[in-house]
């Protein structure tokens, strides 16, 4: 027989391969997953996964468990939604995913809204560029640049921010300003991973690249801003984070990058209280933008 506790134990070494990695998400330590699996495929009289000397991968019998592992999973989470939504209170814990620049420049000003509003409201951030699954409840809501195709999700637009182009001063002076058409390529870039924004790996602005120069790419828009004060190469940024650094100069300023900024939230939780009060501080930070 499996409970949810043998459940999440299981889902969290199939979807990590590692002990260490289950461990983490679990919050546990390594030595707990491991002795909770054991303890499972002696119950069970099979093996769940097969050890390998670097991942953990899954028996037949693990494929063929791991949908209704799942499946309990979506139970729980149900009910936890439904319960959370009931709660009418003006504390707790709300979790919002979204990157650093989001974070930094309208969730911050919100929560400081929210400390004077709402005292008993806190704010758990989960930072990053692929921000997190609303549909499992990874987080209460997702503030992100991207529209997820997810119809049973509550989803409104919050803002337009613009993007652009930005050099230090010392760049331009070794390398030269860029002319518009004539592209970018004999320029070094600093960009998203491809594998997060492919888009911009293709076209920057409009203008068309091909065999990009990027000598830095990484999931942190913070971090191509400090790469592009230090005269690294060209950086596409936030103009509402780059227009306030004095030593990056905007370059082809006549093109920008228009992005909508998305509210995200589970149709259950929309009703929560604490929800309701954390999404709107949220508008009214980004109506004044």
């Amino acid at each position: 027989m499996i409970n949810w506790d043998d459940a999440r134990f299981f889902l969290a070494l199939a979807r990590q391969g590692t002990l260490r990695g289950a461990a983490g998400v679990l919050g546990v330590d390594q030595a707990t997953v491991g002795r909770r699996i054991t303890a499972l495929e002696q119950n069970l009289g099979s093996k769940l996964f097969i050890r390998t000397p670097k991942l953990y991968d899954l028996s037949p019998l693990g494929e063929t468990m791991l949908a209704d592992a799942s499946a309990m999973e979506q139970a729980i989470q149900a009910i936890e939604r439904k319960a959370s939504a009931g709660d009418q209170s003006l504390c707790g814990e709300v979790r919002i995913a979204t990157t650093d620049t989001l974070a930094q420049a309208f969730v911050l000003p919100a929560l400081a809204l929210l400390r004077e509003r709402h005292p008993g409201i806190r704010l758990s951030l989960q930072t990053a560029v692929n921000v997190s699954d609303i549909a499992c409840l990874e987080a209460d809501l997702a503030i992100r640049g991207l529209r997820p195709d997810n119809d049973e999700l509550v989803i409104k637009r919050l803002t337009t921010i613009e993007m652009g182009l930005y050099a230090s001063h010392d760049y331009l002076a070794r390398h030269g300003t860029p002319k518009c058409g004539l592209g970018l390529s004999q320029h070094a870039l600093l960009l998203f991973a491809k594998e997060l924004v492919s888009r911009h790996w293709h076209s920057l602005c409009g203008e068309p690249l091909h065999e990009p120069n990027v000598v830095l790419q990484c999931n942190a828009q913070l971090l191509l801003l400090a790469a592009a004060r230090q005269g690294l190469g060209i950086a596409l940024l936030s103009t509402f984070l780059a227009d306030k650094e004095t030593e990056l100069v905007r370059v082809l300023p006549a093109l920008s990058d228009p992005v909508d900024i998305w509210l995200v939230l589970h149709p259950d939780l929309q009703k929560a209280s604490r929800v309701r009060a954390v999404v709107d501080a949220l508008e009214e930070v980004f109506h004044c933008c």
